[in-house]
């Protein structure tokens, strides 16, 4: 018999296993991506309430675009925010960060809402994990 989980158990557990993928790929609690991304992490809640989940969205597909930039700064600023469009993507069971923004823009009005309660919702978690599997306090400035 499978075991019933709650939507917050299920959130939780997707929110874990991001983080540790990322606490994984980047070991050093120094690294600069770890470091924005977890800051990202802090900071995308209040962007989202603020802006709107698909001005947050666009936005970090624009900081995105840094990833492949000769900076180094920028690298890992742009590495962050593409590993927190893949995670947006993925609490949202979109396929890729590459449909996100798209899948955003065609949602009704009522489905808009309710993706967004959906990353609000889940980025709790995220928040929690950053602080305590990353290490990186709010107020950071590292995105």
């Amino acid at each position: 018999m499978k075991e019933i989980q709650t939507r917050s158990q299920q959130m939780m557990k997707l929110a874990l296993e991001l983080v540790q993928e990322v606490a994984e790929k980047y070991p050093d609690k120094d690294d600069p991506v770890r470091k924005a991304y977890g800051s990202l992490c802090h900071n995308f809640p209040p962007f989202v309430r603020t802006c709107g989940l698909c001005q947050a969205v666009a936005f970090s597909v624009d900081k995105a675009s840094a990833a492949d930039s000769e900076n180094k700064d920028d690298q890992s600023r742009g590495m962050a925010h593409r590993l927190l469009l893949e995670h947006v993507a993925k609490v949202l069971n979109i396929p890729s960060r590459d449909d996100l923004l798209d899948h955003l823009l065609s949602a009704n009005l009522e489905e808009y809402m309710l993706l967004t309660r959906q990353v609000l919702s889940s980025w709790v978690y995220f928040k929690r994990f950053a602080r305590s599997i990353l290490k990186v306090e709010p107020g950071g400035n590292n995105a």
